[in-house]
C-alpha cells in the first residue's frame, strides 16, 4: 500500500477560486437546455432541428478538447483564457440577439469552443495548485463543480425562461463569464504553471512519472475508463434508466427525477472523500474499485421491483462515483508537468466523447433488444474498463513512497 502521508494538506484557496470561476463560466453548458421547447416555438422548427442547439454545443466542445492542450502550450494560459472569455461573451451576445436558428447554433458552437478551452485551462491550473499528497482531494473539486452546475443551471434556466424568456439565459451566461474571468485571470498570474520543454528523462526523475510505452498504455487505459464512465453517466443514467423505470417498473416522472437527483447528491457527497482515498491508497486502486462498484450498481437495477428498491440502488450508484478525481489526478502525475495540459485535454476529449456517444449507443441497444440488455452492456463496459485500468496502469503508481514534507 502506498504511504502518502498520515495527514492530507488542506485544499489551497487558489484551488477553490479556480473551481468557482469554472462553475461560473460553464453556465453555457446546460442553462438553456430546459428551454428548448420555447426555442422551437419561436423559430417554428421541428424537435429534431431544435435539438441541434444542444448538440452543436457538445460537438464543438468535443472537436476542440484535444487542440485545447496544444493551444494552451503555444499561446499561454492567461492569454488564451482572455481569448476564450472574450469569445464566450461574444457568442452569448450573438445568442441573445439571434434572429434565426442558424445564428443561434453558431453562437452555441462558439460557446462550446470557449468552454472547451476554459475547462482545460482550469483543470490544468487546478492540478498545478496541488501536491502529491493532496492532488486527489484538490482534483475532486472539478467533478464537484461540474455536477453542481448540471444540477443547478437547468433550474436557473427554467426560472429565467418563465420570467424573462429563453434569450435572457444568454445574457446571464455573458455576465457569469465576465465575473468568472475576473476571478480566473488574476489567479493564472500567481499560480506556478508549468512552462518550457521537457527533457526525455531528467537527471533526478520523479518516480511517479512514467515514460515510453508504459506511459502511453497507462494514459490510454485511464482515458478508456473515462469514456466508459461517461457512456454510463449519459447513456445509462440519463437515457436508459428513466426509460427502464417507466416501462418496466411503471414509475412516473417525479419518481424518476427523484432517483436521478439522489444519484447526483450522493455523487457530490463522496467526491472529496474519494479523492482523499486516492491520495492515501493510490489512484489506480480507487479507479479500479470505483468502476467495478458502479458496474455492480448497474446490474443491481435488474433486481428492482418497486420505488423503494429503485431509489436504494440509485443512491448506491451515486456512492460509487468516488473515483473520477483519481482519474484526473493519475493523468496529472504520470506525465512531466509541462505535458500535463495535453494529458488533461485528452481527458476532456474522453469525457465529451463518452457523453456524445453514450445516449446514442445504449439507446440503440435498447431499441434493438431491450432495456435489460442495455443495462448489462453498460455494466460490462465498466467492468472491462476496470480490468484495463488494473492491468494497463503499472502497480508502481500506487506504491510510491511520498512523505508529508512534500506538501506545500
Amino acid at each position: 500500500m502506498s504511504a502518502r502521508g498520515s495527514t492530507s494538506p488542506p485544499i489551497p484557496r487558489d484551488s477553490v477560486l479556480l473551481v468557482v470561476s469554472l462553475f461560473l463560466v460553464i453556465a453555457a453548458t446546460s442553462v438553456l437546455t430546459p428551454l428548448l421547447p420555447a426555442v422551437r416555438d419561436d423559430f417554428g422548427v421541428s424537435i429534431a432541428t431544435a435539438g441541434w442547439v444542444v448538440g452543436s454545443f457538445g460537438l464543438a466542445r468535443l472537436m476542440f478538447d484535444l487542440p485545447a492542450g496544444v493551444l494552451i502550450d503555444r499561446i499561454g494560459y492567461r492569454r488564451l483564457s482572455l481569448i476564450a472569455l472574450g469569445l464566450l461573451v461574444t457568442a452569448s451576445v450573438v445568442g441573445l440577439t439571434a434572429n434565426s436558428l442558424e445564428v443561434l447554433i453558431l453562437a452555441r458552437i462558439g460557446s462550446g469552443f470557449s468552454v472547451a478551452l476554459l475547462a482545460t485551462i482550469c483543470l490544468a491550473a487546478l492540478a498545478a495548485t496541488a501536491t502529491a499528497t493532496n492532488r486527489g482531494k484538490v482534483m475532486s473539486l472539478f467533478p464537484t463543480a461540474n455536477n453542481a452546475a448540471t444540477a443547478i443551471y437547468p433550474l436557473v434556466g427554467g426560472v429565467i425562461g418563465v420570467t424573462l424568456g429563453w434569450r435572457a439565459t444568454f445574457g446571464l451566461t455573458a455576465i457569469l463569464a465576465v465575473v468568472g474571468g475576473l476571478i480566473l485571470v488574476p489567479l493564472l498570474l500567481r499560480i506556478d504553471l508549468p512552462r518550457g520543454h521537457v527533457a526525455d528523462r531528467p537527471a533526478q526523475p520523479d518516480p511517479r512519472i512514467l515514460y515510453g510505452r508504459s506511459r502511453t498504455v497507462a494514459i490510454a487505459a485511464t482515458d478508456f475508463g473515462v469514456v466508459a464512465t461517461m457512456i454510463h453517466r449519459h447513456g445509462f443514467r440519463n437515457t436508459i434508466l428513466p426509460l427502464y423505470a417507466a416501462t418496466a417498473l411503471g414509475l412516473g416522472g417525479i419518481s424518476i427525477a427523484t432517483a436521478i437527483a439522489l444519484m447526483s447528491i450522493t455523487a457530490l457527497v463522496v467526491s472529496v472523500p474519494g479523492g482523499m482515498l486516492g491520495d492515501r491508497i493510490g489512484r489506480r486502486r480507487v479507479i479500479v474499485a470505483g468502476l467495478a462498484a458502479v458496474a455492480a450498481g448497474d446490474l443491481a437495477f435488474l433486481l428492482t421491483g418497486d420505488l423503494l428498491s429503485f431509489l436504494f440502488f440509485a443512491a448506491l450508484i451515486g456512492c460509487g462515483d468516488f473515483f473520477p478525481s483519481s482519474q484526473t489526478a493519475l493523468l496529472s502525475e504520470i506525465v512531466p508537468p509541462v505535458l500535463r495540459t495535453r494529458a488533461l485535454s485528452g481527458y476532456r476529449f474522453s469525457v465529451d466523447l463518452g457523453a456524445f456517444i453514450g445516449p446514442v449507443f445504449l439507446a440503440a441497444v435498447m431499441d434493438l433488444a431491450n432495456a435489460q440488455a442495455a443495462i448489462v452492456l453498460a455494466a460490462a463496459l465498466l467492468l472491462v474498463a476496470a480490468l484495463v485500468a488494473r492491468y494497463g496502469v503499472p502497480p508502481s503508481v500506487d506504491r510510491v513512497e511520498l512523505p508529508v514534507s512534500t506538501a506545500r
